[in-house]
């Protein structure tokens, strides 16, 4: 009977550990969505403010 309060012991440490392993790669895919989602409303925004100050520089030295 020692023995099986062994394996009961171990089976829930590994089952613990596995679900803690899951939470932190659940954790990770978030963190990495947001950073990806940062990084393209950065790149955005910048591209846009780009396109923005060369439409005016363009329109203000056209014409007369």
């Amino acid at each position: 009977m020692p023995n099986l309060s062994e394996i009961d012991l171990g089976s829930a440490l590994l089952s613990i550990f596995i679900l803690i392993g899951f939470i932190a790669t659940g954790f990770v895919f978030v963190r990495l969505t947001i950073i990806g989602i940062n990084y393209v409303k950065v790149n955005y925004l910048a591209k846009n403010e780009e396109s923005k100050e060369k439409n005016i520089t363009e329109s203000e030295t056209k014409g007369f």
